[in-house]
């Protein structure tokens, strides 16, 4: 089956996803059906636990690292979702299903929402006045990023601090632990 999967230009990945999408789907049209009289169209916490991960590694991750939700705290991710489409110069093509339950996760597991060891010192870093518009800009990761030179962010295998990758060897698994850490140069 997955060979014949892979012939037509589709993977099982992408069929998973597209399943996802679809429960997904599924559960918003149910869930605003309830919610029709109220005004308010909430998602299934079940539903955002259950795909909302998923859904943020296939649409954030296809393009850099899915950052984790506890890398912000929830303003920072509610003002980027309220500025989508644009995202950081790029039109993003998500589909309002996507967009809500990938939002109602990261919010559901900012910084500031409590259940991190990382989200707890991102806030701990964090002013009152402070809404960080990228985990790069927040105190936390300057801090912790204090040791590394100019001319390492600058060599072509880093390029920019939003490179995760470049150092942190299981970023994409969301592992960010110093024992993984291999600084280039």
């Amino acid at each position: 089956m997955a060979g014949r999967l892979r012939r037509r230009g589709l993977t099982v990945s992408t069929l998973g996803f597209a399943m996802l999408l679809g429960i997904a789907s599924g559960v918003v049209w149910i869930e605003s059906s309830r919610s029709a009289d109220t005004g308010s169209d909430p998602l299934a916490p079940a539903l955002v636990e259950a795909v909302g991960k998923q859904m943020h590694h296939e649409a954030c991750g296809s393009c850099h690292v899915a950052y984790a939700p506890y890398f912000l705290p929830a303003d920072s991710w509610h003002a980027m979702a309220d500025a989508l489409p644009e995202h950081f110069g790029v039109r993003l093509r998500l589909d309002e299903t996507e967009r809500r339950v990938i939002v109602a996760w990261l919010l559901a597991k900012a910084a500031d929402v409590g259940g991190s060891v990382i989200g707890a010192e991102v806030m701990a870093r964090l002013a009152a006045s402070d809404q960080p518009g990228r985990v790069t800009a927040t105190r936390w990761f300057r801090h912790r990023h204090l040791m590394i030179s100019r001319s390492t962010w600058a060599l072509p295998v880093v390029a920019t601090p939003a490179n995760c990758p470049a150092c942190h060897r299981d970023a994409h698994q969301g592992i960010f632990d110093e024992r993984s850490v291999h600084i280039p140069g």
